[in-house]
């Protein structure tokens, strides 16, 4: 794969902005990483707005919604799957850390538009633009950017110093990636946006 400057750049920047924002802002987290966020999709919308596939040739409001609610459905199971493991394994404190540190931000109603405005800049960012970029120009990758999106994804994760988060990332980047490449990234925001407020709101798994 060959890269510009502004390609590396591009790819790069989440390395640079995570341990920010879940170690050094840590007590400020959700506003850190909606700010992170959002500096992903201008850079995005600014400079690989054309790699983006918004949606699929039938899609309608309510095909976009059905398909965005079966999504989430699907990776919420996933993760209460995922949790009950990290149980057995003895490491569900890393997911009671996570909690932890959104419900030190704010209240419910204050964090829900946070939340919902992040799900929609990573899904432009990371299934957007660079799952975009990897189609066009990756070799490896070229039929399944869906998956070479997700390891990325999950590798910057890593950078939070918490496995199960980097692991979780990977799930989340496998199905919403997936997701993407069928049906275009409106119908994974959707699922992520519904997903996030499950998991951090309505149904959290493991409180």
């Amino acid at each position: 794969m060959k890269m510009t400057r502004e390609d590396f750049a591009y790819f790069i920047l989440p390395v640079l902005l995570w341990p920010i924002v879940f170690i050094v802002l840590r007590s400020k987290f959700v506003y850190a990483m909606l700010v992170a966020a959002l500096c992903l999709a201008a850079f995005t919308l600014y400079g690989y707005r054309d790699r983006i596939k918004f949606s699929y040739r039938k899609a309608n409001y309510a095909s976009i919604l059905l398909l965005g609610i079966i999504g989430s459905v699907v990776l919420y199971l996933a993760f209460l799957i995922g949790y009950y493991a990290t149980v057995l394994l003895g490491l569900s404190s890393y997911v009671s850390s996570i909690y932890t540190m959104l419900y030190s931000q704010g209240t419910a109603l204050a964090i829900a538009p946070i939340l919902i405005l992040i799900g929609i800049s990573e899904e432009i960012y990371w299934r957007g633009g660079l799952q975009g970029y990897i189609r066009k120009n990756s070799k490896m990758f070229s039929n399944k950017a869906w998956l070479g999106s997700a390891l990325w994804y999950g590798a910057v994760h890593l950078l939070t110093l918490n496995p199960i988060l980097a692991l979780s990332a990977f799930v989340v980047g496998i199905i919403t990636g997936l997701i993407a490449e069928r049906y275009g990234i409106l119908v994974s925001s959707v699922t992520h946006i519904i997903w996030l407020i499950a998991i951090v709101l309505v149904i959290p798994i493991g409180i």
